[in-house]
């Protein structure tokens, strides 16, 4: 498995908390949910699976933009929300330049392939859209 799998895999997992705000209705979300969940859940071949996964995010094209943002933002894979320069909550620098605060990430205790980052001190954690359980502190 190369760099760029692993990334894939992970754009997967991350990108599933923002589905509904990425593609053009609930209906098609929650499909491309499932898609992602079933695939994620049954990874024997990283790379086969990671080329299936591209295709599915490639499909919409604000899934394939978060999809790229994530891969450049190798080795962290963090959501384009959470990674330097998106414009979010932060702290200055010496220099006065706004610096992220690095969000607590979260995933699934049962399957690992639902991951959350907490936006905020104090939002709530979600449960697993595929387990319906709490999502746990990574």
């Amino acid at each position: 498995m190369d760099a760029d799998d692993e990334g894939v895999l992970e754009a997967a997992r991350a990108i599933r908390p923002y589905l509904d705000r990425l593609v053009e209705s609930a209906d098609a979300a929650a499909d491309l949910d499932r898609q992602l969940a079933g695939e994620l859940g049954q990874v024997s071949d990283a790379s086969a699976s990671a080329r299936r996964l591209r295709i599915l995010l490639e499909q919409h094209e604000d899934t394939a933009w978060f999809l790229d943002r994530v891969l450049a933002d190798a080795p962290d894979y963090r959501p384009p929300y959470h990674q330097p320069g998106h414009r979010t909550r932060g702290i200055a620098s010496p220099a006065g330049e706004v610096m992220p605060i690095a969000a607590a990430q979260y995933n699934c205790p049962v399957c690992g392939n639902y991951v959350w980052y907490r936006p905020d001190v104090g939002t709530p954690v979600p449960r697993c859209r595929t387990d319906d359980v709490l999502l746990t502190l990574a």
